[in-house]
């Protein structure tokens, strides 16, 4: 089993274009800890030793999230301002398809660890608990959950990507139509569930 489960590689994937309309201010930037908001989730999905992490902004702020100096991300530009947070995940599986840097890596048990740039708070451990149940079983949709309700990271197989193409209502439709594939991974903390959309979820980040 354990030759098995290391034949199964996971990346990680970031949505961190959007405009940040709510907050006032690009969100993806702001002060964290020791980086950025999108920057900290980017190094969470590093330090769980993920294949390669490809992080979508938009190009403006590639400078200004501060993202890892990891050989391990990869930038992918979305600067399209109508765009949803599914044009940046379909981008990015299409980057993690096309990047001759994961492309090698990239098998048929391939799975994609999806955390949004706005969720720093998030961290390696739990990627690392759904990291090995996806393992386990590489045909499922595992889902990290708290008190009985969904959050992220969520982990899917690469093999389902042409399913997304089709998906009008975000990625949260893929485990609702293939609700047979889920398993839910309950990780005790709220964490998972806290996301900053608003000068008051920024404020409270560190309560």
């Amino acid at each position: 089993m354990t030759n098995e489960k290391n034949l199964v590689s996971v990346f990680g994937l970031v949505p961190a274009a959007g405009l940040s309309r709510r907050m006032g201010t690009a969100k993806q930037a702001l002060p964290y800890k020791n980086s950025t908001v999108t920057g900290s989730v980017t190094q969470t999905m590093l330090n769980a030793k993920l294949e390669a992490v490809v992080v979508v902004t938009r190009s403006e702020l590639i400078e200004k999230i501060g993202l890892p100096d990891d050989q391990r991300v990869i930038i992918a530009i979305n600067d399209d301002p109508d765009s949803q947070m599914m044009d940046s995940i379909m981008l990015g599986l299409r980057t993690i398809d096309e990047v001759s840097i994961i492309s090698s890596t990239l098998t048929p048990t391939a799975g994609v660890l999806v955390i949004p740039g706005d969720m720093p708070t998030v961290s390696s451990h739990v990627c690392r608990q759904c990291v090995e149940v996806f393992k386990k079983d590489p045909t499922r949709i595992v889902i990290a959950t708290a008190q009985g309700n969904r959050g992220h990271p969520m982990i899917f197989p690469f093999s389902l990507r042409p399913h997304l193409e089709s998906m009008s209502a975000g990625l949260n439709e893929l485990p609702r139509s293939h609700a047979h594939l889920v398993s839910e991974v309950d990780v005790n903390t709220t964490a998972i569930l806290r996301d900053v959309d608003t000068p008051t979820d920024y404020e409270n980040l560190s309560s």
